[in-house]
């Protein structure tokens, strides 16, 4: 149920609610497959627009904040091979030798490939990121908001890589990703080499392979959700607009387009905690609730490629 009071959110979701419905037919003379559609609409939209709500109510988790200090007591690390970490393995979030990790109770995994460093009297030391180790959890660790849970079946994780082709969209994965990289999308017009390679696919999801699958599954989503919004270029087929917005709008409308298909799909996420370092006033009255919701279709193959 929505509050009686009316906020920046709330005025949002009643603007693009109208821009959808004022150009249809009152409500009788919709067929039953718009009907559907627009009521699917108005829903995610009030969904939405209380994760929102949620997220500016949702206190700093002191338990993470615990994780990222221990992190950064055990890193310990000079800037400049601080920059070599993350030049080897983007996201990294914690690195240490063979011996290090044991000492916490962590165990580097046999086939681990190490980031290398300088190392003062010697030419070279060989780290190994979080990911690379198993063993005993770290304070904090389980509350990182990247990390998703759930039973996915597979068959809907590789339905969503089918749909996500037919938008010319390929998904690729990678062990280079540190703990903390779950994912990045990039558009591939500008790179005809790179589209070649990609099967003439315009735009490309990476995600991080070290991840367990409701993780990548709610990555897969996020990432999804930027290129359905626009926020990396227009379609070539006209199917979505290229929107310019802040960066804070940006991964605001991305998130959402991921909680509301995880949310269907049975996966939690801590997508209020993520959001809740981004959100504002300002950034909420750039989103568009028709993006996300049509990205969230696009994900769920729920919208029909246009052919052309």
């Amino acid at each position: 149920m929505k509050t009686p009071e009316t906020n920046s959110s709330d005025q949002l979701n009643n603007n693009n609610a109208h821009s959808v419905s004022g150009s249809q037919p009152p409500d009788e003379e919709l067929n039953s497959q718009a009907g559907k559609r627009l009521l699917h609409f108005e829903d995610c939209s009030h969904a939405i627009d209380q994760l929102f709500r949620s997220a500016l109510k949702t206190d700093i988790n002191m338990a993470f904040d615990k994780f990222i200090g221990f992190a950064r007591e055990f890193n310990n690390l000079s800037v400049y091979n601080a920059m070599l970490v993350q030049l080897q393995r983007p996201g990294a979030s914690m690195v240490g030798s063979r011996r290090q990790w044991r000492e916490i109770g962590r165990y580097v995994l046999p086939d681990a490939v190490p980031v290398v460093i300088l190392w003062p009297f010697g030419p070279v030391q060989f780290l190994f990121e979080l990911s690379d180790t198993e063993g005993k959890e770290l304070p904090g660790q389980e509350l990182n908001s990247l990390f998703a849970k759930g039973d996915l079946p597979e068959c809907l994780y590789e339905r969503t890589i089918q749909a996500a082709a037919k938008y010319d969209i390929s998904v690729v994965k990678t062990y280079q990703y540190g703990t903390d990289q779950a994912g990045t999308a990039a558009g591939l017009e500008q790179y005809p080499n790179r589209m070649m390679l990609a099967k003439k696919r315009v735009f490309r999801v990476k995600l991080n392979s070290r991840h367990n699958l409701p993780t990548q599954f709610a990555t897969l989503a996020h990432e999804l959700g930027h290129i359905y919004c626009g926020h990396l270029g227009g379609d070539m087929k006209g199917r979505w607009p290229a929107r310019r917005l802040s960066c804070e709008a940006m991964e605001l409308e991305a998130e959402a387009v991921a909680w509301l298909v995880c949310q269907r799909a049975g996966i939690t996420t801590r997508s209020k905690e993520y959001l809740n370092s981004l959100i504002d006033e300002t950034s909420l009255q750039a989103i568009s609730m028709y993006a996300i919701y049509e990205a969230a279709n696009r994900v769920e193959s729920r919208t029909v490629p246009k052919k052309g």
